[in-house]
């Protein structure tokens, strides 16, 4: 299963993703609108949704991996934490804001899928909610996923991580490899897993939104409003009900 072994290692290995880039976009939509619940989906080891309590009195996080949420739970007990799938949301409430960040849609492989997600996203959020998402590139697929080997080496973690490209269009393998070192014997342990993430076409994306009803719909890169070079990293949409 994807992060069963790297749900131990993600804050160590994710501890220079750009988290306070994603909170100061949510809290100016969220001040703006006065939003006062949130729901954010694939929220994983929970760094960035424990912080969305300063922001919001309601927060939830949900997770398909029962191991990341574990260790989310001990960051805050003011969050509501959910596991579950995405793309089959169920919950007995709504949300003025919605999210699906660090490209955690990718991990979604079939249109349908991605769709139906959308579908359950429009009807769990409040009249005037906002959906924000964010994607990789198709440069990023091409220039960063073609075969390329990645190497982080720490203290006591060495994780290999092979990106190669996968069957279906835009799809990408990565290969994860971790070197655990055990302090008190020195030994090494290996642990092997395999993620899956596909990435569609922004038109793609942008006409499975408008079918289902959001309107205002916002695109542009690497959290910059202004920045609309698709030779950038991350596709970022901002969506309303």
């Amino acid at each position: 299963m994807q992060y069963q072994n790297l749900s131990h290692f993600y804050d160590i290995l994710s501890n220079d993703q750009p988290y306070d880039l994603w909170l100061n976009l949510i809290k100016e939509i969220a001040v703006k609108n006065n939003y006062q619940s949130i729901l954010d989906l694939g929220c994983g080891t929970g760094t960035l949704t424990s912080q969305l309590t300063h922001i919001f009195p309601n927060v939830y996080g949900m997770d398909l991996s029962a191991e990341m949420l574990q260790i989310a739970a001990r960051k805050s007990n003011d969050v509501t934490w959910v596991t579950g799938d995405m793309s089959d949301l169920h919950l007995d409430r709504s949300f003025d804001m919605i999210t699906i960040l660090c490209d955690s849609l990718n991990y979604v492989p079939e249109v349908e899928e991605v769709m139906n997600t959308f579908n359950h996203v429009f009807h769990h959020l409040n009249e005037g909610g906002t959906l924000i998402f964010d994607v990789h590139t198709l440069y990023k697929v091409i220039t960063q996923f073609d075969n390329q080997l990645y190497v982080d080496d720490r203290e006591s973690l060495t994780l290999v991580w092979k990106a190669e490209h996968g069957e279906l269009p835009n799809s990408i393998y990565h290969d994860l490899t971790f070197f655990i070192k055990n302090d008190d014997s020195g030994q090494y342990t290996r642990y092997d897993e395999t993620h899956f993430q596909v990435v569609l076409e922004k038109d793609q994306y942008l006409e499975m939104l408008k079918l289902i009803g959001f309107k205002d719909i916002k695109t542009f890169y690497d959290f910059d409003f202004e920045n609309q070079n698709p030779e950038s990293d991350r596709l970022f949409f901002i969506a309303k009900k």
